[in-house]
């Protein structure tokens, strides 16, 4: 399977030796319709748009944005066809041009091969491999659409006991519990998360307020597994 950092030598998802490209054609707004017909007919545009050898696959209309053109075309047309929309196109539309490649072939090998993940993944999750978490696995927070693992950097590890090898304390655990909750309700913005800590009635291991600029360290240092079993002032004033 393809990895970034290996070369494409094998067979394409894409057949044929044919490109395809999109072409926007946005109206200029300055002109009437029937300004710009008459400009279109003068050219003589909708009979040399697009040149000999180029294939309409679509031409849509986006209210507001103007025409959306894709052509099917040899890579030694697309001379002929950006000559032809400077020479037609121009002083009606503003144009954008971008080659493109039919997806769907490519989307449809990209499901087969996740499914396969999927199931490959689901069937460690059932064996032995199960207790990897036990074993020092990253725990993953899901974050932004993806198995990212919580880092202690980052400001958002929920877990103080994922890092230490002592049990968590009380503080701990209200801490991860608080976390959660506000998590579950939404809230993921340090400035939110801050507030909903001190709303809660828990300080920070040195027994400050929650505040956006002092979230971060003190996540890294429930992380250090170093300073794990805090017992600190925030401890005792934990509510």
């Amino acid at each position: 399977m393809w990895k970034i950092g290996d070369r494409m030598t094998g067979p394409s998802d894409i057949e044929g030796g044919d490109i395809l490209l999109t072409v926007f054609l946005k109206h200029d707004q300055s002109k009437t319709l029937g300004e710009f017909q008459a400009t279109l007919d003068a050219r003589d545009w909708w009979r040399r748009f697009p040149p000999e050898g180029v294939e309409i696959v679509s031409w849509t209309v986006a209210m507001g944005l103007g025409q959306i053109v894709t052509l099917r075309l040899p890579p030694d047309r697309l001379q002929a066809v950006n000559v032809e929309l400077e020479r037609s196109a121009w002083g009606v539309f503003r144009t954008e041009t971008f080659v493109s490649y039919d997806f769907l072939k490519v989307r449809d090998r990209l499901a087969r091969e996740s499914a396969a993940r999927r199931e490959a993944g689901q069937a460690a999750d059932d064996g032995p491999a199960a207790s990897g978490a036990a074993a020092g696995a990253p725990v993953s927070s899901g974050a932004g659409g993806g198995d990212h693992p919580r880092l202690p950097h980052n400001g958002l590890s929920i877990e103080p006991r994922q890092f230490g090898k002592a049990p968590p304390t009380g503080y701990e655990d209200r801490l991860s519990a608080a976390l959660e909750a506000a998590f579950a309700a939404g809230i993921h913005d340090l400035p939110a998360l801050a507030a909903a800590l001190n709303e809660a009635g828990l300080k920070t291991p040195d027994g400050e307020a929650w505040t956006e600029a002092n979230f971060p360290a003190a996540m890294e240092r429930l992380g250090d597994p170093a300073q794990s079993g805090m017992s600190g002032p925030g401890a005792a004033g934990a509510g």
